[in-house]
């Protein structure tokens, strides 16, 4: 039987990302991958989160890179990085890749430059487990990602090598295609995400549906990993100061909930994952002062497996969460997909390949009543049409698993020459470390000036524990 090693696990707040996991952990078992013989790879995970991520990964061993537990986020793993990329060889000795016969990118959305070069780091990660199997010769499988966009000539590069150098890859939207240079070699096919193959995922009975019950699941625009982490922060303090009312996500998802409550509907506000905490919160308590509890109801679920049961008991979900379309779309709920542009291409990409790109409606820089509209529209066409919908799901699955299965069978691995992209990387990666130790240095220089200035001042005077001076 086959060996693996997934590169990596996803661990997060996130059910979405975890059913990445579970969805590719079942694809692998489909395929008849030696699962108990295979590994995860973590990539310096949350311990917060560890213990969720774990049940989606199941029967695999468990790494955990860097595997010799520096920190992430300072010039050790800048210099870390640039050891591995000078020479991929040791990275792939680190994890004990020569034990297995396969190596699978289980990349999600995080292959892409965003526009301030925030996710430099991560980004090397994603892609260092390719170079590393090519210098071993061990052939590589991109599960159906997003992918791009590449704004830089390290971009191009990486493009490049995922068409010609990757054995076997696949989209997972159809924007990602679109997006794809004219010139970067074969053109890759468009396949169900591995979110789709999270077991359990069926048609629920009539009788264990909440009838007239309407889903909302909401994130604030312009926030997320494209945005990066710095944004995404400040979007969230600003939004706070009026309790989220002027986040045009509150407006519009109030708008849809309100109105189906005037028509003698219930509504159902559920979290995905914790950065949408406050604001279904928030969404929740307005539609609780309308129609009263009884007919409002905040789920927060504590596990992939409640979160999945939850929406597929829904009559219908309009959600601004990729994954809350996947997991209630392949248990026939009919769904509506709402976007912001800053949230990247994903979803109106998935809605075009489900062949109802009408129902991926954009948010941003609109009026909300013409956005409304546009959603009360499509909720109209989900619902009529939701048995193809199902069905097209149903067909694409075997879609999927044969090209899995055709990659895994292949013996045949890419000749290509990686120097081009591993240069870009090693640039940009020498750049990082200069800005890091600048900025390092200039917070040593400040304290030392503050020290001198106020020489009673001692760094471990409000430490636990330390001697009253």
């Amino acid at each position: 039987m086959t060996r693996t090693m997934l590169f990596y696990g996803h661990v997060a707040s996130n059910w979405g990302d975890l059913a990445i996991n579970a969805g590719a952990l079942e694809l692998m078992r489909r395929a008849e991958i030696d699962i108990e013989d295979s590994t995860a790879v973590l990539l310096a995970p949350s311990d917060q989160f560890r213990r969720q991520s774990g049940f989606t990964l199941k029967g695999m061993k468990q790494l955990i890179v860097p595997t010799d537990g520096r920190a992430r986020g300072g010039r050790d793993e800048i210099e870390l990085l640039i050891d591995y990329v000078s020479h991929p060889h040791r990275f792939a000795e680190g994890v004990g890749m020569a034990d297995v016969d396969l190596v699978v990118l289980n990349a999600g959305e995080h292959l892409f430059e965003s526009t301030t070069g925030e996710n430099l780091i991560d980004l090397v990660w994603r892609i260092l487990p390719a170079l590393a199997a090519h210098s071993l010769n061990k052939p590589v499988v991109l599960l159906p990602s997003t992918v791009g966009p590449f704004r830089t000539s390290f971009g191009n590069a990486l493009e490049d090598f995922l068409h010609q150098g990757v054995d076997a890859a696949a989209y997972r939207d159809l924007e990602s295609r679109r997006l794809e240079s004219s010139d970067s070699g074969q053109e890759l096919p468009v396949l169900l995400d591995p979110g789709f193959f999270v077991p359990g995922l069926r048609a629920q009975e009539n009788e264990s549906r909440d009838e007239d019950v309407l889903g909302l699941i909401l994130r604030p625009e312009d926030m997320g990993i494209r945005p990066g982490s710095r944004r995404s922060a400040f979007v969230q303090s600003k939004l706070r100061e009026s309790q989220f009312r002027r986040s045009q996500a509150f407006q519009l998802f109030t708008s849809v909930a309100e109105a189906h409550l005037a028509d003698g509907g219930r509504v159902k506000v559920i979290v995905q994952t914790r950065a949408d905490r406050e604001i279904s919160t928030a969404v929740a308590d307005h539609l609780t002062e309308i129609a009263g509890p009884d007919r409002v109801e905040l789920i927060d679920p504590a596990g992939i497996r409640s979160f999945v049961d939850e929406l597929g008991r829904l009559s219908a979900l309009v959600t601004s969460r990729f994954h809350s379309v996947i997991l209630a779309s392949s248990q026939a709920v009919p769904s509506v997909g709402v976007y912001s542009e800053t949230h990247g291409h994903k979803m109106p990409g998935l809605f075009e390949l489900l062949k109802f790109p009408d129902c991926a409606v954009r948010l941003d820089e609109r009026s909300i009543s013409a956005v409304r509209d546009e959603v009360d529209s499509a909720l109209g066409t989900v619902r009529s049409s939701i048995d193809e919908i199902h069905n097209r799901i149903r067909a694409n699955r075997t879609l999927v698993r044969r090209w899995f299965a055709d990659a895994i069978a292949s013996q045949e691995t890419t000749t290509f020459d990686t120097s081009a992209l591993r240069i870009e990387a090693l640039a940009l990666l020498y750049r990082a470390g200069l800005e890091r130790a600048q900025k390092e240095s200039l917070s040593e220089v400040l304290r030392a000036v503050h020290e001198l200035r106020d020489p009673d001042t001692h760094p471990d005077d409000d430490a636990t524990g330390a001697e009253p001076r």
